[in-house]
Parts: C-alpha cells; structure tokens; sequence
C-alpha cells in the first residue's frame, strides 16, 4: 500500500537555487515532479534551511493528498 512513507523514501529530485539580493535573498528548494504547486517549495537564509522547509512542506501536503484521494506523480525514472 503506497501510504505516507512510502511517498517519504522516494527519490524525487530536489533543486536548490540562490535567491537574489531584489528577491530578498537566500536560497530556494523545489521538487521538479511537483513543478507548479506551490506547496511544494521551502526556502532560507542558507540550503540547509531551504531543504528543511521544503521537507516539512512536502510531508504536510502529501498528509493532505492520501486524505483526499489525489493522485500523487512519483519519481521519473532517467535512463
């Protein structure tokens, strides 16, 4: 059964790119599968930071997407 951990220990793909100074600053993070849902974004004054809240907004959204039944994208397999 594809529950909350099993979507947690996936491989998805994380970008982590500096904010620029016009922008506030700092870093973001995104999941490319996710591309488009705001949820799915954390950022920071440094990477560490930026991973961290996007790992917590990751999990809060996917509690909310097995509750309701909505199709969740898995991780595109490169070859």
């Amino acid at each position: 059964m594809k529950d909350l951990n099993y979507y947690l220990n996936l491989p998805y793909k994380i970008k982590i790119e500096k904010i620029s100074k016009n922008e506030g600053g700092g870093y973001s993070a995104t999941m490319p599968e996710f591309k488009g849902v705001a949820l799915f974004w954390g950022d920071g004054e440094s990477k560490k930071e930026a991973l961290q809240e996007l790992k917590i907004a990751f999990k809060s959204t996917l509690i909310v997407l097995l509750k309701t039944n909505i199709t969740i994208p898995e991780p595109k397999q490169e070859l």
